[in-house]
């Protein structure tokens, strides 16, 4: 309670100070604090219980941003207090000091990813570390030189996480779902760097294209340090992810569309047999997802899609080669599938490592993606609402692993999880407001998985 009071206390002392500061030689300057109360509360059944949670969180968040001749900041800091974990900070989509030098930024901190299109908006990543944007002509290169990936942390895919998965979920799935292995996000060996291209075209053409490395190092469930026979010392067991995308879109007076392929390659001990002859296996996978929709007055309307490839296993179930790995925040907005219960739509390299998981219930395993999703505004009020049939890839007999929309590649398992919300801004600009989300999920019968949540939030902005 104290660090939280004192928090708070330096927060609005820090306005005055910020004002006061030579305005001369800034070309811009943004600031804004707001408060936040949460109000959050889930129930479910199963076969065999009924389950649930409540939460109620205060966050705030911080937004400072302005530049000078040679310099900028964008500083975005969030922090959030629970009944569990008390005051823990967390920085935004950008938190990050540069100068401008040579036509580039050379730059300090947390850079994001350019903005997805509006299905794909809550998978995020970006550069935690040193990197070098450009700042002149139509496109723009960035080069991520030391990037400390830990899956790019946001209040928006934390605040519950934070709290605990535990108490909202049914016993018997908590017991296979959670680990007491702690997170490895301050291992020293890992990183990730790469170089990233994107940019529009004649206010028409959106092109976003990169290639990041990471190396795992000891990162991860079975990622420590081995004995390499000649050299007789101690190194990483060599892990890692190479990852491609290539992205284009259309941007059109009425109607939008986007298309990204992934490609992953790699090798992987974390999901393998350590007791295999082999001493890694390799990662090869790839992944389409799209987003097409049309504008209308007051209302978006899009359709989405996402599906990888799955693992290639033989005629016994052992897998041989893992298939697409994700990198990033997960693509789903749903806090108790993303939060509660992990889900990820593919092997994935989260906060703590490289994760899959062989299970029935909603986890980190391969699975197509389709929806729709709508979004509008009608004077004060904000609305919108999204729907995603998620069905699982048959992993259990012999596969080839190659990327396929063939009905077989299917299992009978699926979930299909829905969000509707609606948020009220009384005073221009928006500011404080007042928003309401219900949704929830539900799996197919013979597992027997419902779960629902309703999360009401009140915000105070001050600028």
């Amino acid at each position: 309670m104290k660090r939280f009071l004192l928090l708070l206390f330096l927060l609005i002392l820090s306005g005055p100070f910020l004002r006061a500061e030579d305005k001369v030689e800034e070309k811009r300057k943004s600031e804004k604090f707001s408060v936040s109360f949460w109000q959050f509360r889930t129930k479910g059944t199963s076969q065999t219980e009924i389950f649930g949670g409540i939460s109620q969180p205060i966050s705030f968040h911080l937004y400072l941003k302005g530049d000078k001749e040679n310099s900028e900041y964008d500083l975005e800091l969030d922090a959030v207090t629970n009944s569990t974990n008390g005051l823990r900070v967390v920085p935004g989509r950008n938190a990050y000091f540069g100068i401008i030098a040579k036509g580039f930024l050379w730059g300090i901190g947390r850079k994001s990813d350019p903005i997805s299109f509006p299905a794909w908006k809550f998978w995020k990543d970006g550069v935690e570390g040193v990197f070098a944007e450009s700042r002149e002509g139509g496109f723009k290169v960035r080069f991520d030189l030391m990037d400390l990936y830990r899956g790019f942390p946001l209040l928006e895919n934390q605040w519950l996480l934070l709290q605990g998965r535990r108490e909202f979920l049914p016993d018997f799935v908590a017991s296979e779902l959670l680990s007491e292995t702690k997170s490895d996000s301050d291992a020293s060996t890992r990183y990730r760097a790469g170089i990233q291209v994107f940019g529009t075209l004649d206010n028409t053409w959106v092109l976003n294209c990169r290639v990041r490395y990471l190396s795992l190092g000891n990162w991860g469930r079975f990622g420590s340090e081995t004995k390499e026979a000649r050299a007789q010392r101690e190194i990483g067991d060599k892990d890692y992810l190479t990852e491609w995308k290539l992205g284009i879109g259309y941007l059109g007076s009425i109607f939008y569309f986007s298309a990204d392929a992934f490609l992953s390659r790699g090798l992987d001990k974390t999901a393998g047999n350590r007791f295999r002859v082999e001493k890694s296996i390799p990662i090869s996978g790839e992944a389409l997802r799209f987003d097409a929709g049309f504008y209308f007055p007051g209302i978006r309307i899009s359709f989405f899609g996402f599906l990888p490839d799955r693992e290639k296993r033989n005629s016994q179930g052992e897998i041989l080669e893992l298939g697409f790995v994700g990198m990033g925040s997960t693509p789903l907005s749903n806090p108790i599938l993303g939060q509660v219960w992990g889900f990820y739509p593919a092997a994935w390299v989260t906060g703590s490592g490289l994760e899959k998981e062989d299970t029935i219930y909603p986890g980190k395993k391969s699975a197509g993606l389709i929806g729709i999703q709508a979004e509008g505004k009608m004077g004060e009020i904000r609305f919108g609402v999204r729907y995603t049939y998620i069905s699982f890839l048959d992993t259990q007999a012999e596969t080839s692993g190659r990327w396929s929309l063939a009905t077989s590649s299917f299992s009978k398992d699926f979930v299909r999880e829905a969000v509707i919300h609606i948020s009220w801004f009384p005073f221009q600009p928006e500011s404080d407001y007042i928003r309401l989300d219900l949704g929830g999920f539900e799996s197919q019968d013979a597992l027997g998985l419902k779960q629902w949540f309703l999360l009401l939030r009140l915000g105070a902005v001050w600028e």
